[in-house]
């Protein structure tokens, strides 16, 4: 089987302190109602605000769905910029307030994730992240890579095109192989079950196009570049 090359993503990001995967399952819920003295956007984006919320004093994992050109030849479009400068808010509070002045985005909470993602695509059954995985189960798995294209091997026809997209940061897997059982669940929560196995409060990102989807993954912050 031939799998998608590895390419770069144009991304800047910034990744928590390294854990073991172990400390995970004490992750329930993201604290959203956890006051924010000061959040400030200095001429940044969405995804820039949501780095920062998530590895403040109250840290938590985010999974990011940037919108898909419609061909990976495609010129992609610049994320917005904004400057925001609000005290005393919760973390609710501000993700409201981030898919508000980026209209494009919506978001939601499942497990320890928060989910922001491209609000045209809530109700698109045939968007990636939002279709079903009828039984969803990683055996002896020992990287992110085996676990990427597991999912994408387990989803119900038409075949889906994933990849798997680093350059810096760490997405490496604990030592043991994983094995372990879902059920049914749509592809964003297989991701976040895929991120999670990290360790708590990591991350991921999706970005590219409709004909190359890439995913970074996100264990340890540090400022890095990726290119896409």
């Amino acid at each position: 089987m031939i799998r998608p090359l590895f390419a770069l993503l144009l991304l800047s990001v910034v990744l928590p302190r390294c854990v073991l995967a172990s400390e995970a399952a004490n992750v329930t819920e993201p604290p959203l109602n956890y006051r924010v003295e000061r959040f400030t956007l200095d001429h940044e984006t969405l995804l820039d605000g949501l780095k920062n919320l998530s590895s403040g004093s109250q840290p938590f994992s985010f999974g990011f769905e940037m919108p898909l050109r419609a061909e990976f030849r495609d010129v992609a479009t610049p994320e917005r910029i904004f400057e925001v400068d609000l005290k005393g808010k919760t973390i609710r509070e501000l993700l409201d307030y981030m898919c508000l002045i980026d209209s494009r985005y919506a978001w939601s909470t499942e497990g320890a994730f928060v989910n922001i993602y491209p609000r045209a695509t809530e109700t698109d059954s045939s968007y990636l992240l939002n279709r079903i995985i009828p039984t969803f189960a990683m055996h002896s798995v020992s990287n992110i890579n085996q676990a990427l294209f597991s999912m994408a091997d387990q989803l119900p026809p038409p075949r889906e095109q994933v990849a798997h997209v680093q350059a810096g940061g760490d997405s490496s897997y604990p030592l043991k192989p994983w094995t372990e059982s879902f059920g049914r669940l749509t592809v964003r929560q297989a991701v976040n079950r895929l991120c999670q196995h990290l360790g708590p409060n990591s991350n991921w990102v999706l970005s590219g196009s409709s004909d190359f989807r890439g995913f970074g993954f996100f264990r340890r912050w540090r400022t890095l570049e990726t290119v896409f």
